[in-house]
């Protein structure tokens, strides 16, 4: 995984795809704190790049009775 053109680093990605899932952030305010824009961080949260990385699980829905 060593390539010297990413934009973001491992934690960052997984920082950002945890926000993500949380409902968190807005792409921009994100984008801007990790210094990339909010393209690149969306990809990067919704695995469009940094595929090799892990995606963690989605929330599970409340039960209804």
């Amino acid at each position: 995984m060593a390539n010297s053109c990413r934009k973001l680093t491992v934690e960052q990605v997984l920082e950002a795809r945890l926000c993500y899932m949380a409902g968190d952030w807005q792409w921009s305010k994100l984008a801007k704190k990790f210094g990339v824009g909010p393209e690149v961080l969306k990809a990067a949260a919704t695995g469009v790049i940094y595929r090799d990385l892990p995606m963690p699980p989605k929330k599970a829905e409340p039960v209804r009775r």
